[in-house]
């Protein structure tokens, strides 16, 4: 069994059995990362005394160490303590209630040692990822980008989660890590950040999981969200010459989204007719003929369509899509047999 030069950063909150479950999936690849830190965000002695447990049992099989803040500082603060204590030349993240399918790290890794070794910019590299609901249903499959530019990190955040990502832990320290001030898309922050000194590495194959809880969001996490949307537009987007506009009428629609999930529907109409001024559908240009005056004034006399049951809808649209071919249909099939087993076998109502 092969022993990669990666850190693996789990940040973890009150969470037992899904911490559980993220660790026996890095204890079942192909080929294992050198050490693993977790680093707990101060939880409840009964929970962190659990934890303690769960490392314990995992430790014969993979080098970890386990760290507890002295109070909550959330998520982000816990990866830059994750960045800063790791002595691998990668460093490797999976947030607690995702985890890998068996052979990630080796394919990642192996695609990383195929890229040109004259080539002095560090290595982000990301692979594809399962979408999953709290049983294991395969809502999307998602992301397989071979090739990404910097400009094309800006336009969107397409690298979508963390927990498909390595990066050589030297840039990630350059950058400082996370910015723990964000309430959130600090992953995309980090990305663009890191866009302008790295080469990208692609892996098409879906092998990481993770988990949506889109559906429990609470009404904080939606402001949350919209703040930190308004704040990488105004950082990153509003004076950005390349993005092209469906890029941004992509954001637009983000924007609408946060809005109306939080009841306000004429912030979500304003930008809504944004983004139907910019969109295309079934890549022909309709919408963006009309001006968003047009649509403003539309959405003032009709009701705006449910933008986030649009979107799960696009994602169902498009596993049926994959479903079509035979070869993806045989690996979705098997992926999702094993994606199920995995969480079967493991509690996680008892972390939530």
């Amino acid at each position: 069994m092969s022993v990669a030069d990666v850190t693996v950063v789990i940040p973890n909150y009150n969470r037992t059995a899904l911490l559980g479950r993220a660790l026996r999936s890095i204890m079942s690849q192909t080929c294992k990362p050198s050490e693993v830190i977790v680093i707990d965000d101060c939880s409840t002695p009964e929970q962190f005394s659990e934890v303690r447990e769960i490392v314990a049992s995992v430790q014969p099989n993979i080098n970890v160490r386990l760290w507890r803040n002295d109070k909550n500082r959330g998520a982000n603060y816990s990866r830059n303590q994750g960045i800063f204590k790791a002595s691998s030349r990668y460093i490797s993240f999976l947030d607690s209630d995702d985890f890998w399918l068996p052979k990630k790290l080796e394919m990642q890794l192996a695609a990383i040692a195929k890229v040109n070794i004259d080539n002095s910019k560090p290595i982000l590299s990301a692979t594809g990822r399962y979408r999953v609901d709290a049983s294991g249903e395969i809502i999307a499959r998602q992301f397989g980008a071979k090739a990404l530019t910097a400009s094309k990190i800006r336009q969107s955040n397409s690298l979508g989660t963390l927990s498909s990502i390595i990066v050589e832990t030297w840039i990630a320290k350059h950058i400082h890590g996370f910015d723990e001030t964000l309430p959130a898309c600090q992953d995309w922050d980090f990305f663009i950040r890191l866009s302008s000194y790295v080469q990208y590495v692609g892996i098409p194959e879906p092998l990481c999981i993770y988990v949506d809880h889109d559906e429990e969001r609470i009404t904080l996490d939606n402001k949350k969200r919209l703040k930190a949307h308004i704040f990488i537009y105004k950082k990153y987007i509003k004076s950005l010459g390349d993005m092209s506009t469906i890029s941004r009428g992509e954001f637009y629609r983000n924007i609408a989204e946060d809005y109306q999930e939080l009841g306000n529907p004429r912030k979500a109409a304003q930008f809504f007719s944004k983004h139907m001024a910019l969109s295309k559908t079934n890549g022909r240009i309709i919408s963006h003929l009309i001006p968003s005056g047009f649509w403003h004034l539309y959405y003032r006399w009709r009701a705006l369509p449910p933008i986030k049951k649009q979107r799960y809808a696009r994602y169902g649209r498009s596993i049926a899509e994959a479903l079509k071919d035979s070869a993806h249909r045989i690996e979705i099939e098997r992926d999702r047999d094993l994606i199920k087993q995995i969480i079967s076998s493991s509690s996680p109502s008892i972390d939530r």
